[in-house]
């Protein structure tokens, strides 16, 4: 049933959890909803012709990406591993949109969790209904593979790009290896190659090694003696 927010019950309730002993009705809540859709539907459809309307969602709950940091000795080989826990999209970012992580130290395969975080701002009761925190867990397989095959080339790690759609549900977009060579003539002009390749792993990103970075290089973009850069692809799963 579609309550009104004109009924007197409904507009007692909302004072008793706001606390306010005047409610402000210069704006009928309701009507306002229904020409606010009305409008948005006109402007999205070919039919009708409107002023241009623009609309941006924010997501409520920040999204945190958990891992695994590797901690190597001057061998190379793994000392220690650090848990960590970074916040991706921050509570009230617009939306859609995408950002990325690169993973540095990672030369085998391994795995990343994406869960909500940081809800302080929920009240007690809140908190209790809110249910479980952990969205996914990301596994990207076959980075050995990827990188025996390349191993003449200088490996800049593992960029996952993960992107928040229009309805507010975050997705792995792709997940790719990037690998550098230095040409030998230094006046010829850099170059930017997608290798497509198979893989057994699951998401993508891009902020080096849990750091975020909101803007990148245009594909296709180069610089004349700058370093060739090749891209080969992940499956993550």
């Amino acid at each position: 049933a579609v309550v009104s927010t004109q009924s007197t019950g409904v507009q007692e309730e909302i004072k008793k959890a706001t606390g306010a002993s005047v409610l402000h009705k210069y704006i009928n809540t309701d009507e306002a909803a229904a020409m606010g859709s009305a409008f948005m539907a006109a402007t999205a459809s070919s039919v009708f012709r409107t002023k241009e309307i623009k609309l941006k969602d924010a997501n409520q709950f920040p999204f945190f990406v958990a891992f695994h940091k590797l901690v190597l000795n001057d061998e190379g080989d793994i000392t220690e591993e650090k848990l960590v826990n970074k916040e991706l999209y921050y509570r009230n970012n617009a939306y859609p949109q995408k950002k990325a992580m690169t993973f540095t130290k990672f030369t085998d395969d391994f795995h990343f969790n994406v869960s909500y975080g940081n809800l302080a701002f929920l009240s007690e009761g809140q908190s209790k209904e809110f249910g479980v925190e952990e969205l996914m867990r990301v596994n990207i397989k076959g980075v050995r593979d990827v990188y025996n095959q390349h191993h003449d080339k200088t490996a800049k790690g593992i960029k996952a790009h993960l992107l928040v759609s229009e309805s507010g549900m975050i997705n792995i977009d792709s997940v790719e290896a990037i690998f550098e060579t230095i040409p030998a003539n230094k006046t010829e002009s850099g170059w930017l190659d997608s290798v497509s390749n198979f893989f057994g792993g699951n998401e993508e990103g891009e902020q080096k090694e849990g750091e975020k970075k909101d803007g990148e290089t245009k594909e296709g973009e180069a610089k004349v003696g700058a370093n060739r850069t090749s891209r080969v692809h992940l499956s993550p799963c």
